[in-house]
């Protein structure tokens, strides 16, 4: 297994940037929230979720019902 990185200076320089202004428009725009259904969702997820450290397995990602 191996992994391959490969950067542009130009198109790192472009993607800053849309980053940025995204961030900006997110920190500026008011009145903006995720739903109520949107964070119970999340909260449920989080609270089913586990990971366990098995000695065979090593860990163990579970959803729990």
């Amino acid at each position: 297994m191996y992994c391959y990185n490969s950067f542009r200076s130009d198109c790192e320089q472009c993607e800053t940037t849309i980053a940025e202004n995204e961030l900006n428009a997110v920190e500026t725009s008011i009145g903006m929230e995720p739903s109520e259904t949107s964070i119970k969702n999340i909260l449920n997820f989080a609270r089913s979720y586990d990971v366990l450290e098995t000695e065979s397995a090593g860990y163990v990602e579970m959803i729990l019902n």
